[in-house]
């Protein structure tokens, strides 16, 4: 597989036929240049677009190809920090300012899928965080609490509830968030593109940002062969901005988490799950999946920060999914592939303006698709003059995020993190034993 393919995945497969783009071979000058072809970029660039802003993006592999286009396609308010976290850190007025935006960012995601007259980008309706363990009788009370709080319309689910729509004794109680819905992520991100250029912007692939040098008031960005002239610089890429800029490059960690997707199970999988919208438990490191194609289940999980694709990785997903729903029997999983993601220790994205033209928009990994485009429209806002939406981001700097020592310390804490998961499951699972005796 050349490195512009696309990766093998069930997205790919199902994808939209796609233009090759051509490479930037000449000296252009723009308004905005925006380095990376994924979701934040994608958004960055045509929210500027729609406001007469003459911008270049550069990608260079093809639209799409990273975790943009291989990722769960959840769309849902909130971050990966927890909430609790952020009002202890920020105060509830900051953090609901925050979570404010994040549901902005979901606004954004459904009203470009009607303008850009694809309805069919949207698979599902609807979010389920459940638990693997008893929450305990005050579980409704503290979760409509914390709604209240944020300004959110997330509400409780008792287990009989849960256990009605998923076939499984694995879950007790869940978040049900009904603003939340699911996508072809890969096939909205060609959407986005083509509509860019239909706004007069213009979009490269197989180009790489190899430099960055102040101009002026503005900046020149170089690529092999050509370049670019610009006032603003947007980079909205990972841990793969080295080349361009190393210490933000240094801010993110790559980390991978792996999906399958089954073949066509028919009657057996609307047995299991009675649910068409998405799904993700709420331990540190869980699972999230979705019915797709009527029939198939698509399945996510586990984190590393090794990103290498294990030997054996559809056994390893075929395991997970029969943990969960046994009664799906002998399964055969048809794709199977690797999703690796830019993340920063502190578990919120990296947006904002890091000195007078450029800008930051990245370390989306953990939070789903409509944080990309919160974070793209606090950006392109600040670009058109107003800075009130990207210094929420502010408190979450773009510091050394450690280098290999920062994956291993990453590492440890993941495993930590699943160890005490798999306790709280056991003695829980021991204290129910306990009592039948």
């Amino acid at each position: 597989m050349a490195e512009v393919d696309y990766p093998a995945s069930w997205y790919a497969a199902t994808r939209d036929a796609d233009k090759e783009r051509a490479p930037l071979a000449t000296r252009e000058e723009a308004d905005v240049a925006v380095v990376g072809g994924g979701f934040a970029g994608l958004h960055t660039a045509r929210l500027l677009a729609q406001q007469g802003k003459r911008v270049v993006l550069l990608e260079r592999r093809r639209i799409g190809w990273g975790a943009s286009g291989r990722n769960g396609g959840f769309v849902g308010p909130g971050f990966a920090q927890r909430s609790g976290v952020l009002i202890d850190r920020l105060g509830l007025d900051h953090t609901r300012q925050l979570y404010a935006q994040s549901r902005r960012g979901v606004a954004i995601v459904r009203d470009a899928i009607g303008e850009l007259g694809r309805p069919d980008i949207l698979m599902g309706t609807g979010k389920l965080s459940v638990s693997r363990t008893d929450q305990g009788a005050g579980f409704a009370g503290r979760t409509r609490k914390l709604a209240d709080q944020l300004g959110a319309s997330f509400e409780p689910w008792e287990t009989s509830r849960v256990r009605a729509v998923l076939a499984t004794s694995r879950y007790h109680q869940a978040i049900h968030d009904p603003t939340s819905f699911h996508i072809h992520p890969l096939n909205f991100a060609l959407a986005l593109a083509d509509d860019i250029e239909r706004r007069g912007s213009k979009v490269y692939e197989r180009t790489e940002a190899v430099e960055l040098t102040r101009d002026g008031d503005g900046w020149r960005l170089g690529t092999q062969p050509g370049g670019l002239r610009v006032r603003h610089v947007v980079l909205a890429g990972n841990a793969d901005l080295g080349h361009v800029h190393r210490r933000l490059a240094g801010a993110v960690l790559p980390v991978a988490t792996y999906i399958a997707v089954t073949d066509k199970l028919g009657g057996r999988l609307d047995e299991a799950i009675r649910w068409a919208g998405a799904i993700s438990d709420t331990r540190r490191a869980g699972d999230y999946y979705r019915v797709v194609d009527r029939d198939r289940l698509l399945w996510g999980g586990r984190i590393t920060t090794n990103t290498t694709e294990p030997p054996r990785l559809r056994d390893m997903m075929r395991r997970d999914i029969l943990a969960v729903f046994p009664q799906l029997g002998d399964i055969d999983i048809a794709y199977a592939w690797p999703g690796i993601m830019g993340y920063a220790p502190h578990m919120m994205p990296q947006v904002g303006e890091v000195e007078p033209g450029l800008w930051i928009c990245s370390a989306f990994g953990g939070h789903g698709v409509a944080q990309t485009a919160a974070g793209a429209d606090a950006v392109a806002a600040g670009i058109l003059g107003d800075p009130a939406r990207w210094r929420l981001f502010a408190p979450f700097a773009t510091g050394w995020a450690g280098g290999t020592a920062g994956r291993a310390a990453t590492q440890l804490a993941y495993w930590g993190l699943q160890m005490r998961d798999w306790w709280d499951e056991k003695r829980q699972a021991q204290n129910a034993e306990t009592l039948r005796t």
